[in-house]
């Protein structure tokens, strides 16, 4: 409870704020709970190319539900060469560009203070784009309070928001060092959307772009359909597709050597 107060405390002293607003589970979290203790608040989101299936339209569907006005910006990431080759500074380039874009467009519509969902149980070794929010003043009001995911899914529950299975970037399919490709990208995306119908809980479809080779992480628990939607997914375009031993593995396409 304390935890909560001080999270209200904290957001009425930034207002009027503007969350950065990914679709995810965090993000939308702060903005419900924004609204619901009367914050000053808008949403902004970024479309990137490089947004999971489903992630802009349950922004959208939240802002809309809330009565809160939500922005999308545009912004071509592949027009950023540190992204398009995945370079290892990807993620705080790409990081640095997007909330460049949500703080100049908050700045326009009268906000004081650009919000996002980053929490707690972050780690700045796993997330590199950390950096670029410190470098741009962006405030993280989940962590500054001491909340992580469990604070968060509670909060979830009681504001009524849908917790959503993690998410990131769809260039983290790729390994480091092989180029972005819309191509890939496409394919990853029908590849997940597909799964994601059939098969609970978080998929992963890791790519090697130059041969459109496919390895699918998800529950271990769910193997065998996965195997009778093997033939599906190839379909989609890739040469081949194989599914991982050992399920989900944090840490993109880099943990998966073959």
């Amino acid at each position: 409870m304390a935890r909560v107060r001080g999270l209200d405390a904290l957001l009425k002293s930034y207002e009027p704020v503007a969350v950065a607003l990914s679709g995810g589970t965090d993000s939308s979290v702060l903005l419900a709970f924004a609204r619901r203790h009367t914050v000053r608040a808008i949403g902004i989101s970024v479309d990137t190319g490089l947004t999971p299936p489903g992630e802009l339209a349950a922004a959208r569907e939240l802002s809309e539900r809330l009565g809160v006005p939500h922005v999308v910006i545009p912004l071509d990431t592949l027009d950023i060469p540190a992204v398009r080759e995945n370079r290892p500074d990807r993620c705080y380039v790409c990081k640095g560009a997007m909330m460049e874009a949500v703080a100049r467009e908050a700045e326009q519509r009268g906000c004081r203070t650009v919000v996002d969902g980053t929490h707690a149980d972050d780690r700045a070794d796993t997330r590199p784009g950390m950096r670029a929010l410190r470098e741009l003043g962006i405030r993280s009001p989940f962590a500054d309070c001491g909340m992580g995911k469990e604070d968060i899914e509670a909060l979830a529950g009681e504001l009524g928001v849908p917790v959503r299975p993690p998410s990131a970037c769809l260039a983290t399919r790729i390994p480091t060092g092989e180029q972005v490709t819309r191509e890939c990208l496409a394919l990853v995306a029908a590849a997940e959307a597909l799964l994601a119908r059939e098969i609970p809980g978080t998929i992963r479809v890791r790519c090697t772009g130059r041969h459109a080779r496919a390895s699918i992480e998800a529950d271990p628990a769910h193997r065998r359909r996965l195997e009778e939607l093997l033939g599906a997914v190839k379909e989609l375009g890739f040469e081949d597709v194989a599914i991982a031993s050992g399920g989900y593995r944090e840490g993109g396409a880099d943990s998966w050597k073959q």
